[in-house]
């Protein structure tokens, strides 16, 4: 069994009987403009024709439909397996996006089993999943975690697949840093020694994450992967307020960490390993390259020309409202105020509560009487797509389109996040 990295979490395995290739990720300003790879490669001088393709759940550092595209025109046609989930979004989306893609939990190549196993936390939101692969020819094992967060119910079903076939894992491919909002949109970019400290906080929180995968998997080789992107276009300026260290930095406390360079693999078999990154990314090239990418336009920002005032935002925000929620898996009081920007400006304010499903406009100055709510300010345009089902609130936040100030400061609920995915009009 040969392991093949290309580029954040897109990775080739090849065993005597299959290569398939994982989360082919390479559209550059994907979370409607905001992400972008560093350092940019050409994905085809290290892709093999693959005989399969895994893609582990909807985001689109994972799903790349328009490079799905120029895959099949180089090779033709390749099946898609994809997660068997009980509410399958991805699915959903590929069909609309003219994908055939087979949802499977387990399949047989010749002697190569794969098994994808869906990350369930019993919420709607619920889209990750693991994909494991046991050669039977090499008596070699892999499992690719992707993004799924650390549970002892997930890793107990992994670790009784492996056992079915193994006693060692040989090869671990797993996150290690969070790739999402947290901290940089949370507090106010002035506020930098806070947002350095709340980055660092970030950091260390999943590389202990990190720690309870391997320590739970035992594997001869870990490869920390997936995640790897810088914000473009206006959000250029948080790069540095991500939390999200370099693989390389994950080498400081495992030992059995290996991080490649794109097109870097390892033969489990032989055990060579060939290409493998010693050093940190060129910073040099990196900051002309954050310079390039700031001239970049949001997506909102070329799609949506409707004026500012021809927009009835109470209209949409009371059917959002009703609709998610009639899918709130929160328990407890908890409201959302809006405030609506025009070129940097807060316009409107409009206050959501998500108990007795009441509106109110309030004003730019007022202060809230209230426990529990959270502030999303918000350009009016991305508000409006996301209203709108055309874009999704999860990207949004994944790609830090709007800052959040939550009140309390430390409150956190899985839910809560859970309820903006559902908040559309339609």
């Amino acid at each position: 069994m040969k392991i093949k990295y290309i580029y954040s979490a897109c990775l080739e395995v090849e065993t005597e009987d299959l290569r398939i290739l994982m989360d082919p990720w390479f559209t550059d300003g994907i979370y409607e403009g905001s992400w972008y790879q560093f350092p940019k490669i050409d994905p085809f001088k290290y892709i093999s024709k693959p005989d399969a393709i895994y893609i582990s759940h909807i985001h689109p550092d994972h799903y790349d439909p328009i490079f799905l595209r120029k895959l099949f025109k180089k090779f033709g046609e390749i099946p898609i397996y994809i997660p068997d989930l009980k509410q399958n979004f991805l699915k959903l989306r590929a069909q609309f996006d003219g994908f055939n893609t087979i949802p499977i939990k387990e399949k047989c190549f010749g002697g190569t089993r794969l098994v994808i196993q869906p990350n369930y936390t019993d919420s709607l939101s619920d889209i990750d999943s693991s994909l494991y692969i046991f050669d039977k020819s090499s008596n070699k094992s892999f499992l690719n975690l992707n993004d799924c967060i650390y549970q002892e119910s997930l890793t107990d079903i992994l670790k009784d697949l492996i056992a079915q076939d193994t006693k060692n894992l040989d090869c671990l491919a797993l996150g290690y840093m969070g790739a999402g909002p947290y901290p940089q949109t949370f507090y106010d970019i002035n506020d930098r020694d806070r947002l350095i400290s709340e980055a660092e906080k970030k950091k260390n929180k999943f590389f202990e994450s990190y720690k309870k995968f391997t320590k739970h998997f035992d594997a001869e080789f870990n490869l920390p992967f997936a995640g790897e992107y810088f914000l473009g276009s206006n959000l250029t300026h948080l790069n540095n307020y991500r939390g999200n260290p370099d693989a390389i930095e994950v080498k400081n406390f495992d030992e059995r960490a290996l991080v490649l360079n794109p097109g870097g693999s390892i033969d489990l078999v032989n055990k060579y390993i060939d290409d493998e990154r010693t050093i940190g990314l060129n910073q040099e090239e990196l900051d002309k390259f954050l310079i390039e990418i700031r001239g970049k336009r949001m997506k909102y920002e070329n799609d949506i020309n409707i004026p500012f005032t021809d927009i009835n935002f109470l209209r949409l925000l009371k059917s959002a409202l009703i609709k998610a929620s009639s899918k709130s898996e929160y328990q407890g009081e908890y409201s959302f105020l809006f405030s609506i920007k025009e070129n940097e400006n807060i316009k409107k304010r409009y206050l959501c509560n998500i108990n007795n499903l009441v509106i109110e406009e309030i004003s730019l100055n007022e202060e809230l009487n209230i426990k529990k709510y959270s502030e999303i300010i918000i350009d009016y345009r991305y508000l409006f797509g996301l209203l709108t089902t055309i874009y999704h609130w999860d990207n949004a936040a994944i790609g830090s389109h709007y800052d959040t100030r939550k009140y309390p400061k430390d409150f956190y609920s899985r839910e809560i996040i859970n309820y903006l995915n559902f908040f559309s009009a339609i």
